[in-house]
């Protein structure tokens, strides 16, 4: 089959999975998936340098980057997105095409009664005054008819709907399972604050609107930095929620993370208000605070996305 006039890429979802990548991460990334849609195919893991343009030691280096959005069956990468998107543009293109030959075949039979019909009406004028039966009627209905062509398949595992974040959203333990391990963490990396952080921030952004697919993929990605971060041994938002990271010395206060400082802004904000502390209620989206700390925006984004 020939190859495809276009590409379905949207731009919003493919900047918010792609964000940790380096620019030469995203350019091998763009040309591996532009070979895919050309050829329609899984790519031989024998030409992925090849094909993303890279010497064999550079391919070396973002080749775990790249991994997380494919599947390895032994020889080749496949691209689930890709293949679905694929099977949507060849039925859409099926269905065109059977279309327009129920359409041709119709007009063909329609111009074959016409002569018919006329010689019949004729006849009819001329016995007409002879015989007349108001009883007959025309059943004569196929060349009125058009032929329809079968609805598109519907693709159980491909939701286009696309929504903002709920405050009941919940990720699906099937496909959600799925992600974790194409992107390599086990279910039992799931973290709940994580998750109801990740929640609660996207509640805060009612405009922006994506798939059941593309929010698990962003709560994995985030949970799989957290992850990083922590194994790492770094300070940062994850450490203080698993507990991971190098212990604090005696004596030195431990930095707070952005979400945590915003947090023990509320919890004051509260207790200003005079609310009781001693079941303290989790920090809800839409809460403000008393001052806008411009600072704390660009670090609670980048923690949460």
């Amino acid at each position: 089959m020939a190859a495809l006039p276009y590409m379905q890429l949207y731009v919003a979802d493919y900047l918010a999975d792609t964000m940790h990548l380096s620019t030469e991460e995203h350019g091998a990334y763009l040309l591996l998936i532009f070979n895919y849609w050309q050829t329609g195919k899984p790519i031989p893991k024998v030409r992925l340098a090849r094909i993303a343009r890279l010497t064999n030691d550079r391919w070396l280096s973002v080749e775990d980057s790249l991994k997380e959005f494919f599947n390895d069956n032994g020889t080749e990468w496949e691209h689930d997105r890709i293949d679905r998107d694929l099977a949507a543009v060849h039925a859409a293109q099926e269905q065109k095409a059977a279309a327009g030959k129920a359409s041709a075949q119709a007009r063909k039979k329609k111009k074959q009664t016409e002569p018919q019909r006329e010689s019949n009406d004729r006849s009819n004028s001329v016995e007409g005054s002879f015989e007349q039966n108001p009883t007959i009627i025309d059943t004569d209905t196929d060349t009125d008819l058009k032929e329809t062509p079968p609805p598109a398949r519907e693709d159980d595992f491909d939701s286009r709907v696309r929504f903002a974040m709920t405050a009941d959203w919940q990720p699906s333990s099937k496909t959600f399972q799925a992600v974790l391990l194409q992107m390599g963490i086990t279910q039992q990396a799931f973290d709940q604050d994580q998750f109801l952080e990740f929640r609660s921030f996207w509640c805060a952004s009612p405009d922006d609107h994506r798939t059941q697919a593309k929010w698990e993929h962003a709560l994995a990605s985030h949970m799989k930095r957290n992850l990083r971060q922590a194994q790492a041994g770094g300070n940062t938002h994850a450490n203080s929620r698993t507990g991971a990271g190098p212990a604090q010395q005696p004596g030195q206060q431990r930095r707070l993370s952005a979400v945590d400082r915003v947090e023990a802004n509320v919890a004051a904000q509260r207790a200003a208000r005079g609310e009781g502390t001693d079941t303290p209620q989790p920090w809800t989206a839409g809460e403000t605070l008393d001052h806008d700390d411009p600072d704390l925006r660009q670090q609670v984004d980048q923690q949460l996305r």
